[in-house]
């Protein structure tokens, strides 16, 4: 479970602070999927990379399952970041010059795994999200809604607990988000705890529980 007690994050710049989140307290159970929404500038990216050990929290405290998160430092940030959170991102962030299959690679080859062993993941991931056809191909060399079913693979190849999803449809076409959206029920009925960041209502209404952020607060928190 992840659990977030009054969270507070100031950003400081040329002597100016920023509020960009204001006594946040929220708890996701393990396995939610979760759609977080507001407009921009609201907070709601502050709050997806604080869950996910990209940023540090300025005040509170962030706990997962029995870890104080927000205590850990940075090398044990890393370590906690590597083992429970993986990324998709609206761009999809893809290393250009490798293959599909090298992509999905990429955080299996960090943890020293075998290449038998790595090869039968990342070709079950690539079945699973519908793209296996495709191994060869370089990420310049398919579509949008292809390259985010494979940052999807990636993610789910690392084996963590949490997938972080920063406007994952936002650079697809309707059709396309869709079907991206199925993809991410299918990752969350398998145990995932997913979290996607979103302007869509389409987006929202396919998770379990929307949570609205203005202004660096808790607005709304429907479940």
């Amino acid at each position: 479970m992840i659990r977030l007690n009054n969270v507070t994050k100031i950003y400081e710049t040329q002597g100016i602070k920023t509020n960009a989140l204001n006594g946040i307290s929220l708890e996701i159970k393990d396995g939610e999927m979760i759609a977080v929404m507001g407009p921009s500038g609201s907070g709601k990216t502050t709050l997806l990379n604080i869950i996910g050990c990209m940023d540090s929290l300025t005040g509170g405290k962030y706990e997962y399952n029995e870890c104080e998160v927000s205590a850990l430092k940075r090398g044990q940030l890393n370590a906690f970041r590597k083992e429970h959170i993986s990324f998709v991102f609206q761009n999809f962030a893809l290393m250009k010059d490798y293959t599909v299959y090298e992509n999905v690679e990429l955080p299996l080859l960090a943890r020293n795994i075998s290449k038998k062993e790595r090869k039968k993941i990342v070709n079950e991931k690539l079945e699973l999200m519908g793209i296996s056809e495709l191994t060869k191909k370089y990420a310049t060399q398919i579509s949008g809604g292809q390259q985010q079913r494979c940052a999807i693979a990636r993610a789910l190849a690392a084996g963590n607990d949490m997938i972080l999803a920063d406007e994952p449809t936002g650079a697809l076409d309707s059709k396309t988000g869709d079907e991206i959206m199925e993809a991410f029920i299918r990752v969350n009925k398998m145990g995932k705890t997913v979290i996607i960041i979103t302007h869509d209502q389409k987006v929202a209404k396919k998770c379990n529980r929307v949570i609205e952020i203005e202004d660096g607060k808790i607005k709304v928190h429907n479940d």
